[in-house]
């Protein structure tokens, strides 16, 4: 009959049990730390790019706002001298017809960029700030501009508001001529009205004087807006050494 016998196994003292399980934990703990300080900077530079990606799109906001003053102060000017004529019945009517042309095809709509804040929003990348300062000048900023929306839309309406007065008493067919042909030379002064109904007439001049308003409304918007852009990106630029990027 074999006999087997079973190996010694020396047995371990409490010591050395509690210094393998240390070590155990320590080699867990460092790799839970490495990770979570991996995640960190992860978040930092993920952070520092919509930084430098949000200043980006305030700076095209800001070329955006100043262009859009530009042009809807021109527009106004053009309206002063539309209801000055129309008021008088007197001047150049060629050049009242081109500048009453020109009011209608177009004009400044304020759209800014805010890809970069609504990319933030839907990937969760707004709890990646952590500075109250800055998340809330931030969220009053696009809060602000999403009411360009609505002041847009009222432009556009009173436009078309414009173009259907507009039928009363200017000749269709000059209004073609112009935008078809863009004439470098001056129409003729003699040019007249399809109709010189002081009721039409004020009608005209009643929707210009709308879209002259909401042409002035956007430029103290623009101006706010601006003001409001550039405290964002100084904040920003200092909070996350953006200037020389």
């Amino acid at each position: 009959m074999e006999v087997h016998h079973h190996p010694h196994v020396e047995k371990k003292s409490f010591k050395e049990y509690f210094l393998e399980g240390l070590m155990i934990f320590l080699a867990v703990s460092m790799g839970f730390i490495a990770e979570n300080l991996r995640e960190k900077i992860g978040d930092k530079e993920r952070l520092h790019d919509y930084m430098l990606s949000i200043t980006g799109d305030l700076k095209s906001d800001l070329a955006l706002y100043d262009s859009t003053i530009t042009i809807n102060t021109r527009y106004s000017l053009l309206i002063d001298t539309v209801i000055e004529t129309l008021n008088s019945r007197k001047g150049d009517m060629g050049k009242l017809y081109n500048m009453a042309r020109r009011l209608t095809m177009g004009g400044s709509i304020i759209f800014p960029d805010s890809k970069t804040f609504e990319q933030m929003k839907s990937s969760g990348g707004l709890r990646l700030i952590h500075k109250q300062i800055i998340a809330d000048s931030i969220a009053a900023y696009y809060l602000w501009i999403k009411k360009f929306d609505y002041w847009t839309n009222t432009q556009r309406e009173r436009i078309s508001e414009l173009i259907v007065s507009n039928n009363k008493i200017y000749n269709a067919r000059v209004f073609y001529d112009i935008v078809k042909n863009n004439p470098k030379e001056s129409l003729p002064k003699t040019l007249a009205l399809i109709s010189s109904d002081p009721k039409d007439i004020n009608e005209v001049i009643m929707r210009d004087q709308y879209y002259y308003s909401i042409l002035k409304l956007m430029n103290q918007r623009a101006l706010l807006a601006s003001a409001q852009a550039k405290r964002l990106i100084n904040l920003l630029q200092k909070e996350y050494h953006l200037e020389n990027e």
